[in-house]
């Protein structure tokens, strides 16, 4: 089942979790012992708000995100002065960081190929010392399974005990309690906390500013970078060329034109720009700097400031790396089509990716 589906499921449910139950209470009390510093939380898939209560009775100011809209709306009846994300957690980049994140029976209705990627999301939006508490399914292998035990069709998956220890600790984070607390049933709860002295991983670091008039030296050498232009299927700019382009660009308030940082260092650019009646998006990453996640961070990041929908992106087949990054980020294939050579681009095979 897809995250949408989940959604459309829980839609159908909600009125049965607007009732108050301590469900979970008491181990995330457990979870919350460990937390020094009870300012921001996170509550990941947190239907009708009912968990946010005892978080906020325990000092914390917390945001919910849930995927389904009934329960989100149930959650704004409840609690009407706390940040509220309608959205699906395996598209959605964390604003903050946050000191505890509570993610009870919701992240196991994530796809199973993408667990992975949203274990270590929660995990680098912790801060330093910060504590996540959440349920899996207490197998020794990856699995999935579907059930309608509450009437809907659900979806639940898990990357098993041993490598969801191995994600923590790649990430930084030491298992602090884990307890098969429904036992026979395989149903686990794990608190996980980060080590204070961890380092911030690349894409941690990742931020995007705009492009300004000073940054086009820098930007005209990586567009030339002939490795880049073999594996985007494009042919470079000359200097005149490139000069009007930009001088274009930089007058066009249509367009959102961003430079990639991660820290202080300029690693690339990514763009939101109009085109033949579409909205695309287009990213340039040095080199350098390629495969250490910084494209997804930096198109997630555009993302959620460009609120526009859809969103077009295309991307030549050849080049896997980049239809890999479009699909982690919610695009999903519409079109290959064959395109001719032109002075910008050789023929050549390419995906039209469409986000809506």
């Amino acid at each position: 089942m897809t995250p949408e589906q989940v959604a459309a499921s829980y839609d159908q449910i909600a009125d049965q979790w607007v009732e108050v139950s301590t469900y979970g209470f008491a181990q995330i009390e457990r979870a919350v012992a460990f937390v020094k510093h009870r300012g921001a939380a996170l509550d990941v898939g947190c239907g009708t708000g009912r968990l946010m209560g005892l978080l906020s009775g325990h000092g914390f100011r917390t945001d919910g995100l849930d995927v389904s809209p009934a329960m989100i709306a149930r959650a704004r009846e409840r609690h009407p002065g706390a940040e509220l994300f309608h959205t699906d957690v395996c598209r959605w980049e964390l604003p903050r960081s946050y000191d505890l994140i509570v993610a009870w029976d919701s992240v196991w209705h994530v796809p199973l190929a993408e667990q992975e990627a949203v274990l270590k999301k929660l995990c680098r939006g912790l801060s330093a010392g910060g504590v996540l508490v959440f349920t899996m399914g207490g197998t020794d292998e990856p699995n999935e399974k579907q059930n309608s035990y509450m009437g809907p069709p659900l979806y639940h998956a898990t990357l098993g005990i041993p490598n969801t220890l191995r994600v923590l600790a790649e990430m930084g984070c030491i298992c602090r309690h884990l307890e098969y607390d429904q036992h026979p049933e395989s149903h686990v709860y794990l608190v996980a906390q980060k080590s204070e002295t961890s380092a911030p991983t690349t894409s941690d670091l990742v931020r995007l500013r705009p492009v300004e008039r000073n940054d086009l030296p820098r930007m005209y050498e990586l567009q030339r970078d002939p490795d880049s232009n073999r594996m985007a299927a494009t042919i470079p700019r000359d200097r005149e060329a490139f000069d009007s382009h930009w001088a274009k660009v930089l007058n066009d308030p249509s367009v959102a034109a961003r430079v990639i940082l991660v820290g202080e260092e300029f690693v690339g650019i990514v763009s939101c720009f109009p085109r033949d009646g579409a909205d695309h998006v287009g990213y340039w990453i040095d080199r350098a700097y390629w495969g250490r996640g910084i494209a997804s961070r930096a198109l997630r990041l555009l993302l959620q400031e460009i609120p526009k929908r859809p969103l077009t992106a295309t991307a030549a087949t050849s080049n896997a790396a980049s239809l890999r990054i479009l699909q982690k980020c919610g695009f999903v294939v519409t079109q290959v089509r064959h395109d001719p050579a032109t002075d910008r681009y050789p023929e050549c095979e390419v995906a039209v990716h469409v986000l809506r």
